[in-house]
């Protein structure tokens, strides 16, 4: 059984979303000075809305991978109860 309340596949699938949104992150600002310096490229305001809400993005997914699954958490509930 898994610790979390997302498993398998579709924990995979996730996993691999978020881990494209923090590349993209990570990457953005090398890109868009490529961008930039061949005359294209985003506006600073642009850009920092972006990012944030690719960061809030992955708020979103983390917090959905790291949700325990009911059974630990019923059993978590039961320990400090003394049961």
């Amino acid at each position: 059984m898994s610790p979390y309340k997302i498993s398998g596949v579709e924990r995979r699938k996730l996993k691999k979303e978020l881990s494209e949104l923090k590349y993209f992150v990570k990457m953005f600002w090398h890109f868009e000075d490529i961008d930039r310096v061949y005359g294209g490229g985003l506006t600073d305001k642009e850009c920092d809305d972006l990012i944030e809400e690719k960061n809030k993005e992955i708020e979103k997914l983390e917090s959905l991978l790291n949700e325990p699954s009911d059974q630990i958490v019923r059993d978590f509930k039961l320990n400090e109860l003394g049961i």
